[in-house]
C-alpha cells in the first residue's frame, strides 16, 4: 500500500466533517410552514442543494479525476464504490429521512459494491485494503446522515 493509498481514508471523512462543521444548514434543510406569525409553525426536512451535492461528493470526482490523469489504480479502484455509496447514501435520505434506512442501504450498497465489483474488475487491492474502503465508505454514509438528521433536527 502506497503513502498516497493511506492518506485518502483520512482525508475523505475529514472533508465530510469539515462540511458538518463549516457548511450552513441552509444548504441541504428546507422548511414547510403552516403559519410564520406569531408563532412559526414548521415542518423540516432535507432539501440538498446542488451546491450541497457536489461539495459533497468533490473529493471522489477529484480522486477519481486524479487518478485517471496519473494512470493511479487505487484512487480509481476505490473512489467509484466510494461515490456509489454517498450517492445512494444522498438518495435514501432523500427518501427516508429521520430514519436509519439510508445508513442501513448505504451499508448494503458497501458490501455489495466491494465484495461483488472487486471480483469483476482486475484490482490489485488485498482483502483488507477492502475492508478499510468498506469501513471509510460507511464511516462517511454515516457522517452524512448525522448531518442531515442534526440539520433537520435544530433548523429552527
Amino acid at each position: 500500500m502506497k503513502l498516497r493509498s493511506l492518506l485518502y481514508p483520512f482525508l475523505f471523512p475529514a472533508w465530510e466533517f469539515l462540511l458538518i462543521v463549516l457548511l450552513p444548514p441552509d444548504y441541504y434543510v428546507g422548511a414547510s410552514c403552516l403559519q410564520t406569525h406569531p408563532h412559526p409553525i414548521c415542518s423540516f426536512h432535507f432539501r440538498p442543494s446542488p451546491a450541497f451535492i457536489l461539495l459533497v461528493i468533490a473529493p471522489f470526482i477529484v480522486s477519481i479525476l486524479l487518478g485517471l490523469w496519473k494512470k493511479w489504480d487505487e484512487p480509481i479502484a476505490f473512489g467509484i464504490p466510494a461515490l456509489a455509496v454517498v450517492l445512494v447514501t444522498l438518495l435514501l435520505l432523500y427518501i427516508f429521512e429521520k430514519s436509519w434506512i439510508p445508513f442501513t442501504g448505504a451499508g448494503i450498497a458497501s458490501v455489495v459494491l466491494y465484495g461483488g465489483l472487486y471480483r469483476r474488475i482486475n484490482c490489485s487491492a488485498k482483502g483488507r485494503e477492502k475492508w478499510v474502503w468498506l469501513t471509510v465508505s460507511l464511516i462517511i454514509s454515516f457522517i452524512l446522515c448525522i448531518m442531515v438528521w442534526s440539520g433537520i433536527s435544530g433548523a429552527v
